[in-house]
């Protein structure tokens, strides 16, 4: 089985995990939650909206691997799957970047009820022919979004055709718009808060930001709570990542559900040229008009692989990888769940790569 290639030994430079991980179930990448209810509530709500939603930049997906057999298996089931993309990209570049955030929105309108999901970026998952297996989050890197969601799909037993990605300066803009950010900043996060402030200022255009004199609460600008929420190698590395991107993220939320139609208005004004979809607008009037009328609040978190069904660890080319236990009992337990289903059977697409997952990693 192919596992590695070139690009990949000149990408993944990256430090090396401890060998064992407790995933935190629910890691949530916040920043997309912000982009999608926008993008949703903003485009039902307002109807000025729609003319403001036409000028995001769409970029339709190519040479999209969804089988029929996936098709066949979904029609009628009543599941809408959106991939969500936030990519670490300087400048407004979507390319050559991987994706720092990858995430699925379902909605069942059956029951009526969201889901936003996670997927894990370090995930040992197959890519295409050239690349074999990989990192997940190394596919958008490779191919955009194309490539991107038609792994998810691959992996996942999915049959998404439409994305959202969004890169940091949307995250930026939104946050400065808002008036900042209130965070209490601990005193081992200063000296690297402040790395990747003066990281930022150099590689990304628009105002520079100051660094951070002091810790405790404090108000960040954009600029200043984007790179907070990019801390990772202080405190308990990704996972209390994970955890400043909720935390920024909430605060943005319930500043932004505060605001009346004209500062809502502004507010999407900011964020929709660092927006790149294939959706429509009257999907997205549609979907958000659909999640209205269900009278559902609240979108259930979820991460695959999930806590309790992966493992992480370091493999013979000497990198970590969250390595699923098993990808087939993942993608069950997670289409149970989403598509309110029993004991769903999994295609053999799937399960052809469940098992080459399991004899090149002996993790089962």
């Amino acid at each position: 089985m192919k596992i590695m290639s070139k690009e990949r030994v000149e990408m993944q430079q990256e430090e090396k995990q401890p060998k064992k991980r407790k995933k935190k179930y629910g890691c949530l990448k916040g920043f997309l939650v912000l982009i999608l209810f926008l993008l949703i509530i903003g485009g039902v709500v307002y109807g000025a909206a729609h003319k403001m939603l036409s000028n995001v930049e769409r970029e339709e997906l190519t040479d999209l691997d969804v089988s029929q057999e996936i098709l066949d298996l979904k029609k009628g089931m009543g599941v809408t799957n959106i991939a969500l993309f936030g990519v670490d990209s300087r400048e407004d570049e979507y390319s050559n970047t991987r994706s720092d955030a990858m995430m699925v929105f379902s909605f069942n309108n059956k029951t009526n009820q969201a889901y936003l999901t996670s997927v894990v970026r370090d995930t040992f998952a197959y890519i295409d022919e050239k690349h074999g297996f990989e990192k997940i989050n190394h596919a958008y890197a490779y191919g955009g979004p194309s490539l991107a969601v038609s792994a998810i799909n691959q992996n996942f037993d999915l049959d998404i055709q439409k994305y959202v990605t969004v890169n940091f300066n949307a995250v930026e803009r939104i946050i400065n718009k808002l008036g900042g950010v209130e965070v209490d900043v601990q005193d081992y996060e200063l000296q690297e808060l402040n790395r990747v402030i003066a990281e930022m200022n150099v590689e990304v255009s628009g105002e520079e930001a100051a660094l951070i004199d002091d810790i405790g609460l404090q108000t960040l600008n954009g600029r200043q709570a984007v790179a907070y929420m990019r801390i990772r190698k202080v405190g308990n590395g990704d996972y209390e990542r994970m955890e400043r991107q909720r935390r920024v993220i909430a605060l943005v939320v319930q500043k932004a559900v505060s605001y009346n139609k004209v500062k809502l208005m502004g507010l999407m004004k900011e964020f929709l040229p660092y927006i790149q979809t294939n959706l429509t607008t009257n999907e997205i009037i549609a979907l958000g008009t659909q999640l209205l009328l269900s009278g559902e609040r609240e979108i259930e978190q979820l991460q695959i692989p999930s806590t309790d069904l992966s493992y992480g660890s370091i493999l013979s080319d000497g990198l970590y990888y969250l390595v699923p236990m098993t990808l087939e009992k993942n993608v069950v337990e997670w289409h149970d769940k989403v598509y309110a289903t029993d004991e769903y059977s999994p295609t053999s697409g799937l399960l052809e790569i469940n098992r080459k997952i399991i004899n090149y990693t002996g993790i089962y």
